[in-house]
């Protein structure tokens, strides 16, 4: 059963990809996602926020923007999904996020916008340079282990070398091992931000922090894939 990708250009297929990102970004468990959205009561109101978000996305036609579905040619069903970013601002991950999707005052905005912008900062200080950056990647969870994942991301590092730019990643610990397959290097683990560490952090927070927030930062040079003992990223000393 061949699998095609391809550019999304039309709103219905954010309709059908929704529920299959909800429900993937869960098996296994995403410890940082709820940082990054809401939560909603429902599981309808968690696909209609998901489908409103990327729908506007589409339609702002941002040309540095790739929106991508894999698709199962036989049965046309949309079996993944990906958003490739180039990212060449002058400051790459300079702006700042303010989580205005949890209540303003409560614990979980303080948590989400010091644990963002902790990671922005990390990778910030590292990755100055254009270079292509993986917004989310996403494999219907009944079509795992068929190379969709592959796929997804082997267009993104095709589209950095056609541009002549990088590859950076920023990996759960989970998924450090697909990336790795992909042709990147594993340059170096992203801890949690220091600011996460509060005095007398409320019981919230002590749960908000018991989560693995650990990832990796992931690499490839323009052009090749990655060579251990032969490619440095350009921050490494």
């Amino acid at each position: 059963m061949p699998i095609t990708v391809s550019i999304i250009a039309d709103k219905a297929d954010l309709v059908e990809i929704s529920p299959m990102v909800l429900d993937a970004w869960q098996q296994p468990y995403n410890p940082q996602l709820k940082h990054f959205r809401p939560t909603f009561p429902t599981h309808a109101e968690a696909i209609a926020y998901g489908t409103e978000r990327s729908v506007k996305r589409l339609q702002e036609n941002d040309p540095k923007l790739f929106m991508l579905k894999a698709v199962d040619s036989d049965s046309n069903e949309i079996v993944g999904f990906a958003q490739w970013y180039v990212n060449d601002k002058p400051d790459p991950y300079g702006e700042r996020t303010v989580a205005t999707w949890h209540p303003e005052g409560s614990d979980e905005r303080e948590f989400a916008e010091r644990f963002i912008n902790g990671l922005w900062d990390f990778i910030g200080k590292r990755v100055t340079g254009p270079h292509m950056d993986l917004h989310s990647i996403t494999v219907h969870t009944g079509h795992r282990y068929r190379g969709i994942g592959r796929l997804l991301i082997r267009w993104g590092l095709d589209k950095a070398d056609e541009l002549g730019i990088e590859t950076v990643v920023s990996s759960l610990v989970s998924a450090r091992g697909a990336y790795e397959k992909c042709g990147l290097g594993c340059i170096e683990m992203i801890p949690p931000s220091p600011s996460l560490n509060v005095p007398y952090p409320s019981e919230k927070w002590k749960e908000l922090e018991s989560d693995h927030l650990s990832g990796w930062l992931m690499w490839r040079p323009a052009g090749h894939d990655y060579v251990a003992g032969v490619d440095k990223a350009p921050w490494v000393l």
